[in-house]
């Protein structure tokens, strides 16, 4: 139960972090354009400024994949007590 309740929640963190990005996604492609068709392409500041305007996404999008690992760890742990017991 507490397993499956993770790996939801988990799931919810990580999707609804990708939503979020979509939405932000317009304006740091064409900041990232504009930096690299521009007359002195600087290639790497482009770079980091598309890659600054999506850090805030990387703690909610890692800790929802981990809390769904978690789950998953959680129900292999399970699986393996109860083949171990011979319950079905």
């Amino acid at each position: 139960m507490v397993a499956g309740l993770l790996y939801i929640v988990g799931l919810m963190a990580t999707l609804v972090t990708i939503v979020m990005v979509g939405y932000s996604a317009p304006s740091l492609v064409q900041a990232f354009l504009a930096g690299i068709d521009g007359p002195s392409a600087d290639y790497l500041g482009a770079v980091s400024t598309f890659a600054q305007g999506l850090s805030w996404a990387l703690g909610p999008f890692v800790g929802g994949l981990v809390i769904m690992g978690i789950g998953r760890i959680i129900f292999l742990l399970g699986a393996i007590n109860r083949a171990l017991r011979g319950t079905p």
